[in-house]
């Protein structure tokens, strides 16, 4: 797999179901193709934890499985292994949803004119919300001072910028 295919899989794999997840995808790189079991004695995962984030990557299309029945017990086997054909898809596709989150962000940070107390952790109050409070912090009582966004609103613009030269929507 291609460094940079296998980067975007991690990230996508950490996004998902966090180091395990990562490790996950490791072992089956590695491997080819493992049970359920035998992806849990490989990463030290539980079986349980193994089998939730195999079925989380196969519903982002990133893992795939085979069944097999044992003829003398009965049973199933599963043998999953990665499925990348559609990487470049389901990453496009999350970009766009990004994309357009952080576009909503942007036109309510660019909207509404922001009030806050100065004290971290505390809200940011819309101008109706700081009228009703009458611009003191429902908090701690301190007096709401105009809040400045500018930054936020820079790196919004940045990261949107950004976001659609990936994409090609704009150069």
């Amino acid at each position: 797999m291609p460094r940079r295919k296998n980067k975007e899989l991690i990230e996508l794999a950490m996004d998902i179901g966090g180091e395990e997840a990562v490790e996950i995808i490791k072992a089956l790189e590695k491997k080819g193709e493992a049970t359920d079991e035998e992806l849990a004695e490989m990463t030290g995962i539980r079986v349980n934890t193994v089998r939730k984030i195999l079925y989380a990557l196969y519903d982002h299309q990133l893992a795939e499985f085979r069944r097999t029945r044992d003829k003398e017990t009965g049973w199933y086997y599963y043998y999953w292994h990665l499925e990348t054909k559609r990487l470049p898809e389901i990453i496009r596709a999350r970009k766009m949803q990004e994309l357009k989150k952080l576009k909503q962000m942007l036109e309510e940070e660019t909207s509404e004119i922001y009030y806050h107390c100065g004290t971290p952790g505390h809200p940011k109050l819309t101008f109706d919300e700081a009228l009703e409070y009458e611009f003191q912090c429902p908090i701690c009582g301190k007096m709401l001072q105009q809040y400045d966004n500018t930054k936020i609103v820079e790196d919004l613009k940045k990261r949107i910028a950004q976001l659609e030269k990936e994409l090609g929507i704009k150069k």
